[in-house]
């Protein structure tokens, strides 16, 4: 718990929306804070060995719908992290 899955899963969420790509979180982290995560992009990322159907609900799905390859972009500077979705050619 509270290792850094959900915050990483909810800036790949927010990025992957913000790209229009498909990106569907089944169960938002209303829960708690993301500390700088709109509250709309909060992903609850949890697993739960043998529970498949909740394991499935707990996940981030995204989907590239795009006609061609895409990347994440991680980016650390001056204290500030970016994510970029990137088209590759």
């Amino acid at each position: 718990m509270g290792d850094g899955v959900c915050h990483l899963a909810s800036l790949m969420h927010w990025a992957a929306s913000d790209a229009g790509l498909v990106s569907v979180a089944p169960t938002r982290h209303d829960f708690a804070t993301i500390p700088e995560v709109p509250k709309e992009y909060g992903v609850a990322i949890y697993y739960d060995p043998g529970n498949d159907t909740g394991n499935a609900r707990q996940n981030l799905y995204i989907k590239n719908d795009k006609e061609t390859p895409i990347a994440f972009v991680f980016s650390y500077k001056n204290e500030r992290l970016r994510v970029d979705v990137k088209e590759l050619i």
